[in-house]
């Protein structure tokens, strides 16, 4: 029996291991001599980082991809997966997942595009978006296609890949799938994906089977940073037990593969005699390369640096001056998230956030040409009861909270904010603008001591500033003033009291993901420093101009100011019973 025949666990592989990997990275810097080629072939050079380059030589059939942000996920891994798995296997059904279909609509799906457009594909020829293929066309049909095009991909050679969100309940319900994609995958609910989505990716071997794409995962995010997300850096142990069980490395060895692969196409073109003997060895090495990844698990982790020439090195700079250390290390040097000991809002967590789209009103629009900018697209909001506001005061930024009670429960529906130079009266014409749909024009609008101050610059306080704009644009707005600040300590304990849940005499508490971005990067950076009355909330990065004020503690202010007035005004009749509920356990 000849070697490549053997189980691929059983191949010899040591004449495959080189200790030079550097000679894999050359596939992406070569120049070919074009005079050696036939002059019926094209030559089109395209240019991929080092954590893509080594995404494509591996080609695993399972790939998990922690990637720091601007390393190129959507462009330069998941468009060149998703191309060769729509190419090596015609008619097969694949899908790409997300937390949410707004998430695949506006931020997966267009830079994949592109980047199946930089390898050739032209939408309308080659693939279609949530339509059908004309049928003089005589295109086949996939294998296991779906009912119908709204949420599906078509392409040139039968295959069809769905669009699933796991907020659209029963969306992969009933599938069968030949591949899977994952982007953004910190966001994906787990215990989810493994008993609804993952179940799917089964059968059809007849078709496909011995294709190492077949029935492939590929997923990929930014380093994450909740408990609920911490799956997908456990995959790194799966690797490294595949690699202990059979005592090599085939990532290695993958790579090494390839290397030795692109040698004998340089010898090819230098050695035209011995044509048939190059062929043959090129693909007696396929074969094993194809063997070996049908059965590999792929961790890779790379940061925005590994990018430093498509991202820039001016802008890497930038975001570590704005960004907090934190963000940076996470979301810009990929570096393993640390757990704080002084945080807060220590209990706050990937469950107490949640997505709320309305498809109804999403589904009108073809793809691309939606505009989603106001509250028309929030699921979340009751359009028949007025809207609470709650926000934060100063200079260089000044953010306004939304929300709603909904039973036992507190909706925080949105974040909206402007920047210096703006002013409140900004902030509030923003606020009217992405409300302009809402039926009830009417607000409740809280308010403490640090907003009705005036002085030599300022004839109106914040406070009638904003509620003056709402009044301007026929909002009936009722005024509900709170008194002093709370304490930090009293509003550490209602934060962990509403955060925790369960206890019915306060409001359990839920987030927006997608509409309180910045909210909660301010609550999770937010931290506890000793002060001169004992323990506050330190904000010190407020005074440091050269970090993002979007990412300081500004927006858990407005945060905190929104939610004692929902208590103030839900809840109680005077301020003394709800600073009893607080100070006393």
């Amino acid at each position: 029996m000849s070697q490549t025949n053997q189980p691929p666990d059983r191949l010899d592989l040591t004449e495959l291991i080189t200790d030079d990997l550097a000679l894999a990275t050359r596939l992406a810097h070569v120049e070919h001599d074009v005079q050696k080629l036939s002059s019926d072939v094209e030559v089109i050079e395209r240019h991929y980082n080092k954590p893509q380059m080594r995404s494509m030589l591996v080609g695993a059939n399972e790939e998990y991809a922690v990637w720091g942000r601007g390393t190129g996920k959507s462009e330069g891994l998941i468009a060149p997966r998703s191309f060769r798995n729509v190419e090596v296997m015609p008619r097969a059904h694949g899908c790409f997942v997300g937390a949410t279909y707004m998430q695949l609509l506006e931020r997966t799906l267009p830079p994949v595009i592109k980047g199946w457009e930089q390898m050739g594909m032209v939408r309308g020829r080659d693939f279609w978006i949530r339509e059908r293929p004309p049928a003089k066309l005589n295109i086949p049909q996939p294998i296991v296609g779906p009912v119908t095009s709204d949420h599906c991909i078509f392409f040139k050679n039968g295959a069809v890949a769905s669009m699933v969100s796991q907020d659209r309940p029963g969306s992969s319900n009933g599938k069968t799938v030949h591949w899977i994609i994952g982007d953004e995958a910190k966001f994906l609910n787990k215990p989810k994906l493994d008993n609804e989505l993952l179940m799917t990716n089964r059968g059809d071997e007849r078709y496909f089977g011995g294709i190492p794409e077949f029935h492939s995962l590929l997923f990929c995010t930014d380093m994450p940073t909740t408990k609920a997300a911490m799956w997908i850096l456990e995959q790194e142990k799966r690797m490294i037990e595949q690699t202990a069980q059979l005592g090599h490395d085939r990532v290695k060895s993958l790579l090494s593969i390839r290397a030795v692969i692109f040698d004998l196409y340089d010898k090819l073109l230098k050695n035209p005699k011995k044509r048939p003997q190059i062929l043959q060895e090129i693909a007696r090495r396929q074969a094993q390369w194809d063997a070996i990844r049908a059965n590999t698990i792929y961790f890779s982790e790379a940061s925005t640096l590994d990018n430093v020439h498509g991202f820039g090195i001016k802008n890497i700079a930038r975001l570590r001056k704005q960004l907090p250390p934190f963000i940076f290390r996470t979301a810009i040097l990929n570096q393993r998230p640390f757990l704080s000991e002084n945080a807060f809002y220590p209990d706050l967590d990937e469950h107490h956030f949640t997505d709320a789209y309305d498809y109804g009103f999403i589904d009108q629009f073809e793809f691309g040409q939606g505009q989603y900018a106001d509250s028309r697209k929030d699921a979340d909001v009751d359009k028949w009861r007025p809207l609470d506001i709650g926000g934060d005061y100063g200079s260089s930024i000044t953010p306004m909270l939304v929300g709603q009670p909904n039973g036992r429960k507190y909706r925080v529906l949105n974040e909206i904010y402007v920047g210096y130079p703006k002013k409140v009266k900004d902030a509030a014409k923003a606020f009217c603008e992405y409300y302009k749909h809402h039926p009830t024009k009417e607000v409740r609008y809280f308010y403490d001591h640090t907003t009705i101050f005036t002085n030599a610059s300022m004839d109106i306080s914040y406070a009638d500033d904003f509620a003056d704009v709402l009044r301007a644009e026929g909002w009936d707005v009722n005024m509900i003033y709170l008194g002093h600040t709370l304490s930090p300590m009293q509003r550490y304990e209602m934060w962990g009291r509403c955060l925790t849940g369960g206890d019915e005499k306060i409001f359990d508490v839920s987030f927006n993901r997608n509409n309180t971005q910045y909210t909660r990067i301010s609550m999770q950076q937010a931290q506890i420093k000793q002060g001169g009355r004992g323990f506050e909330k330190d904000k010190a990065d407020e005074k440091k101009t050269e970090i993002d004020q979007r990412t300081t503690t500004h927006f858990s202010d407005g945060i905190d100011t929104l939610l004692i007035g929902a208590h103030v005004f839900h809840q109680f009749e005077s301020q003394e019973a709800f600073d009893a509920v607080f100070v006393s356990s």
